[in-house]
């Protein structure tokens, strides 16, 4: 008998984790079905290659185009949370009090001001696992690629 539920609970063990990592919001899914990535890039950073090589590669990555929007961090953070947009892309301190309510990615920048380091990063909703993933390789990849071309 313990044999039994001890397989039956391995069974749906295995299948709960058939799809992981997960977008609970099916962020990714969405994405795909629209071919449509919403950014938002925080004021005063529009023009920037870096940005845009990035959001190029995840949009490129998920089979869709970006749409892209400015504004403050604040209000960029509100949309982000609220499903508004998938993707955020400004700069922030290292020690932003926004860290408890969005996943940052690893930063595609760093510059030194008098007042401390400032990072570029991009930014997704808490939870949307699966496209935080996506986020977070491109990240990579494209950090990568900067560095390796310096030397």
């Amino acid at each position: 008998m313990i044999a039994r539920l001890l397989i039956a609970s391995l069974f749906l063990l295995a299948a709960a984790c058939d799809s992981l990592p997960r977008d609970p919001e099916g962020t990714l899914d969405r994405i795909r079905a629209e071919k449509i990535v919403r950014a938002g890039i925080v004021a005063g950073r529009d023009g920037n290659d870096l940005e845009r090589a990035y959001l190029a590669a995840v949009a490129r990555r998920a089979g869709a185009r970006a749409i892209v929007q400015s504004g403050t961090a604040e209000s960029l953070i509100g949309k982000l949370e609220a499903g508004e947009i998938d993707l955020l892309i400004g700069e922030f301190s290292p020690t932003t009090p926004w860290v408890t309510r969005v996943s940052f990615m690893p930063p595609l920048a760093e510059r030194m001001t008098p007042y401390g380091n400032i990072l570029l990063l991009a930014a997704a909703r808490n939870g949307e696992n699966e496209w935080i993933g996506l986020l977070h390789r491109e990240a990579e990849a494209l950090t990568e690629a900067r560095l390796g071309s310096r030397q």
